[in-house]
């Protein structure tokens, strides 16, 4: 028998019968941990809580075999805020599958574990619109994951900046007016690639502390979603979702 103790974050729950539920929780030293809480659906269970989607708390799991059980779990944010507000509950559960999507069982996952609860929070405090705090987690997140684009220089001449840049989401590199061939990029201002660069290569206590204009912050929307699209070759759910209810 093995026991492990974290603070995690509920990033998708399963009802099992009457009763149990099957959770998967991202924690910051095991990454995805998958564990059936047995009895978490009754009202009374100490475990309602601190086994609800989007909750986070500290964490005991017990591995029997091939499957781990929740053994105690304490809740210390639930994010209560979010479930008023549909949009902002919706762009949360896309969080939530993304954290599924990227992140693996035992592997370590601490930033991305920050990432996500610092958008929660945010997303929950109304600091930052919800469409930049959007581009800032699919960008970060990307970068951490292995796709982190070449954003530096022009790939061709090595110039760093002109008026329009573009952007490829196919190879993740960067092309000025001069090098850039029909069809290869996304334009983009010199704002978007500014703040590109600052998202993927800033320290993490500063990710989200910048603005843009209301243009730039919506070109910069449309190419985080666009070459997380592109590297990940599916569709999200939640994603399909938050767009109905944004409007």
């Amino acid at each position: 028998m093995t026991k492990i103790t974290a603070a995690g974050l509920v990033i998708k729950e399963q009802s099992i019968g009457e009763s149990d539920k099957l959770i998967t929780v991202l924690t910051a030293q095991y990454g995805l941990v998958r564990a059936f809480s047995r009895g978490a659906k009754k009202t009374k269970s100490k475990k309602l809580a601190a086994t609800s989607l989007m909750a986070y708390g500290d964490f005991t799991f017990v591995k029997t075999k091939d499957a781990y059980t929740v053994e105690d779990a304490m809740v210390k944010e639930v994010f209560f805020e979010l479930r008023e507000d549909i949009e902002k509950m919706a762009l949360a559960q896309y969080f939530c599958q993304l954290a599924n999507e990227f992140c693996e069982e035992e592997y370590e996952s601490d930033e991305i574990l920050r990432l996500f609860l610092n958008a929660l929070w945010l997303l929950k405090s109304g600091k930052k619109p919800a469409g930049f705090i959007k581009a800032v987690v699919e960008f970060r997140l990307m970068s951490l994951s292995g796709y982190m684009p070449a954003l530096l220089a022009c790939d061709t001449c090595g110039t760093y900046e002109s008026e329009y840049m573009y952007f490829s989401a196919e190879s993740g590199k960067i092309y000025c007016d001069n090098c850039i061939s029909s069809g290869q990029g996304y334009c983009l201002g010199a704002a978007v690639i500014q703040a590109m660069r600052y998202v993927a290569l800033s320290d993490f206590e500063k990710i989200f502390s910048f603005t843009m204009a209301s243009d730039s912050l919506k070109r910069f929307c449309e190419v985080t979603e666009m070459y997380l699209l592109h590297k990940t070759e599916r569709n999200f759910s939640t994603l399909d979702f938050y767009k109905t209810v944004r409007g």
